[in-house]
């Protein structure tokens, strides 16, 4: 990936960002379907509307992040941390947000169904209108 370009609506499909530095990035509507941005720095970047379907975001920082509107189902978000984030109409599906922290993110309207939160950190997160049909909060499941 020799050319591989990182702004707004960059396609980085199945690009390998693992570990990377991109703090304050600017990637809204970017392609990053099944990017690697595992451990990656994310913090106060810009990615609303991208579209991170099955991306790998394990343990990445997306503090702050703005991914309103971004489609993030089936995404791997396994210990990331998304402390006040802006997940706002976000769609989530499928997303396995396990032992993520999410604390005083924004959900509201976010499209959460079927996902895995066990141990996730939701203190302080706006969850109006979230749709958590099916998704998996510790040892239960929530209601519809």
């Amino acid at each position: 990936m020799s050319s591989m370009r990182i702004g707004p609506g960059s396609d980085l499909f199945h690009a390998r960002l693992t570990g990377k530095e991109l703090n304050g990035a600017d990637l809204r509507k970017a392609n990053l379907a099944l990017a690697s941005l595992k451990e990656a720095k994310l913090v106060d970047a810009r990615l609303a509307e991208a579209f991170l379907f099955a991306a790998n975001l394990e343990s990445a920082d997306l503090t702050g992040a703005d991914l309103h509107g971004a489609d993030l189902s089936e995404a791997d978000l396994f210990g990331a941390n998304l402390r006040g984030a802006n997940l706002k109409e976000a769609d989530l599906r499928r997303s396995n947000l396990s032992l993520a922290n999410l604390r005083g993110a924004n959900l509201t309207g976010a499209n959460l169904r079927d996902a895995n939160l066990k141990g996730a950190d939701l203190t302080d997160a706006q969850l109006e209108g979230a749709d958590m049909t099916g998704a998996e909060l510790g040892d239960g499941e929530a209601d519809a």
